[in-house]
């Protein structure tokens, strides 16, 4: 009895992990077409839809009915180049309404006024501006703090805290990040935001199912 509870607990283990091994593969089939997809778009931006719905980090083209608002907040303890610094976040407007907020990346200090003003001078004055889009939501991480509206102190970025700051409301469900290096020298792809070690993962579940398997011969061979 006690030898056939072990075999049907490495049996388990054994499925349990190749199953996990097929699971990763299945995944790192799709996270290399959503990377593909991200490629093709940066180089082939479409011009972006109000009403249209996007994968998150899709690059669109903003056209010249979107503008930014100078009334800044800066997103703390973000790192470019082993800098802390912060995320620089404005509102923009879509036909002078309220619609979103844009992400115009790393800056060091909350200070460069000038800066800053250089930046939305910049996408305000040009006709087609390359951005990606993420999720605008009021998710975050379970280990971020929670952000400080009263003392303008923000650690992520969330929906509802920032209607309730500028005192209105988001129209959209994206927000958007500076893409176009005619505005900012140094940008992220939006493929970075990806992690792609499914491989790896399922190299490794694939060798414990193997090793689940070599020990339950081994056993069966010792009992047999």
């Amino acid at each position: 009895m006690k030898h056939k509870s072990i075999t049907l607990m490495f049996l388990f283990i054994t499925t349990l992990t190749f199953t996990l091994g097929v699971w990763q593969l299945y995944r790192l089939n799709w996270k290399n077409d959503l990377i593909e997809n991200i490629e093709s778009t940066i180089k082939s931006p479409e011009f972006f839809e109000e009403k249209k719905i996007y994968n998150e980090l899709t690059s669109v083209i903003l056209n010249d009915s979107f503008n930014l608002i100078n009334n800044p907040i800066f997103i703390e303890s973000k790192i470019f180049q082993n800098k802390v610094g912060y995320h620089l976040l404005v509102p923009i407007l879509f036909e002078d309404e309220a619609f979103s907020v844009l992400n115009l990346g790393w800056v060091p200090d909350k200070n460069k006024n000038k800066y800053i003003n250089h930046l939305i001078n910049l996408f305000n004055n040009f006709d087609e501006v390359r951005v990606y889009i993420r999720n605008f939501n009021s998710n975050k991480p379970f280990f971020v703090p929670e952000n400080d509206i009263n003392q303008n102190i923000w650690f992520h970025i969330n929906k509802i805290d920032m209607q309730l700051f500028y005192e209105e409301e988001f129209n959209s469900q994206y927000y958007f990040v500076i893409l176009d290096t005619q505005i900012k020298k140094f940008i992220n792809n939006p493929s970075s935001n990806l992690n792609n070690n499914h491989l790896n993962y399922a190299i490794t579940w694939f060798l414990l199912s193997l090793s689940s398997v070599v020990m339950l011969l081994i056993i069966r061979r010792k009992n047999g």
